[in-house]
C-alpha cells in the first residue's frame, strides 16, 4: 500500500478528508514531526476526522499512519543509502574510505531512526517506566550491548532495570512480572523465536511491553503496547557487523533515558552528580 498514492487518488474522500490529504501531500516530511492536533488546526478539522481518514485507508490511527509514511518516504531514491549496511567496507578500502563509509552509515541510521518516533511515543514510554513497580529489559545477541548501556545509565539515577545475564534465565525472569510492571524488549528483526516466546509470556501476564524493532509488522512488533521503531538498513542474512542496528538501538535508548532524566530533572541531576563524585573519590 502506497499511502501517498492513495491520498492523491482521494477515492471516496469527503471534503474534509480531501483537505487533510492535500495538506499532507504538500509536505509529507513535515507531517512526521507534527502531532495530530497540529494537523487538525492546519486543516480546520478535528482529530477524529484525521483518525477516520487513517482508518479509511487501512491504518489503525495517526501514529500508525506516521510509521507507514516514514517507512515509505525513506525508501525513495533521495533517501537511498549508498553504503551497504551489511558489508560497509571491503578489503580494497583505505582507512579513510572505511571511516568515511562508517560515518555515512551512522548519520543515515540516526537520521532515519529520529524521523520514526514522536514526542507522544516517548512520553508514553516515560510514563510506563516511571510508574511501573518493576522494569525489565530483554535482549538477545548483539542487542544485549545497547540494553546493558541503558541499564547502566538508569542505575546511576536510581532506576533498577532487571535483566537476566545467565543464558536461558530470561524466560524465568519474564514469569516474575505482572500487570503492575513494564518490560522493554529489543529485537531488530522482530522475528527472534527466543524473544517472541518472552514477549508472549509478558503479554499473557499483562505486562506493559515496549518494543524496539525495525519491523512493526513482525511477530514481536505486533505484540507491543508501545513501539519504538529503528532504522531498517540491515538484512536478516549474514553481515560483517550490526553497525546500523546497534547504533539505532543505542540512540533510541539514550533518548529514552534522557527523557526519564528530564521528567524529574533536579532529583536525577543530584543523584547523577553524587554518583560521579563517589567514583572520583575512588581515583588516585
Amino acid at each position: 500500500m502506497n499511502i501517498l498514492s492513495i491520498l492523491q487518488q482521494q477515492s471516496d474522500f469527503n471534503p474534509t478528508e480531501k483537505l487533510i490529504a492535500q495538506q499532507i501531500l504538500q509536505d509529507p516530511e513535515k507531517i512526521l514531526h507534527q502531532s495530530i492536533q497540529d494537523l487538525a488546526l492546519q486543516t480546520f478539522s478535528s482529530t477524529s476526522s484525521i483518525v477516520r481518514l487513517c482508518r479509511k485507508i487501512g491504518l489503525k490511527g495517526f501514529k500508525d499512519f506516521k510509521l507507514q509514511l516514514a517507512s515509505q518516504l525513506h525508501h525513495q531514491p533521495e533517501e537511498t543509502l549508498f553504503v551497504d549496511a551489511d558489508f560497509p567496507f571491503s578489503e580494497d578500502d583505505t582507512y579513510t574510505d572505511i571511516t568515511m563509509k562508517l560515518r555515512e552509515l551512522s548519520i543515515h541510521s540516526l537520521n532515519q531512526t529520529a524521523s520514526l518516533f514522536s514526542d507522544d511515543t516517548l512520553e508514553a514510554c516515560v510514563k510506563r517506566l516511571t510508574t511501573a513497580k518493576h522494569v525489565g529489559i530483554f535482549a538477545y545477541g548483539d542487542t544485549a550491548i545497547p540494553a546493558l548501556n541503558f541499564q547502566n545509565r538508569m542505575m546511576k539515577i536510581g532506576h533498577h532495570i532487571l535483566s537476566a545475564h545467565v543464558p536461558g534465565e530470561d524466560h524465568h525472569l519474564a514469569n516474575t512480572f505482572n500487570e503492575n510492571d513494564c518490560a522493554i524488549l529489543l529485537s531488530y528483526s522482530g522475528e527472534s523465536k527466543n524473544n517472541y516466546h518472552i514477549a508472549k509470556i509478558l503479554k499473557q501476564r499483562n505486562v506493559q511491553l515496549i518494543v524496539l524493532t525495525a519491523d512493526p509488522d513482525s511477530h514481536i512488533g505486533k505484540l507491543a503496547d508501545i513501539l519504538l521503531p529503528v532504522a531498517l538498513n540491515e538484512s536478516k542474512d549474514v553481515k560483517l557487523s550490526t553497525f546500523s542496528s546497534q547504533l539505532s538501538m543505542d540512540y533510541l535508548l539514550n533518548a529514552l533515558y534522557s527523557c526519564v532524566f528530564v521528567a524529574n530533572y533536579e532529583i536525577n541531576q543530584k543523584k547523577r552528580i553524587q554518583s560521579e563524585e563517589q567514583f572520583l573519590n575512588d581515583r588516585f
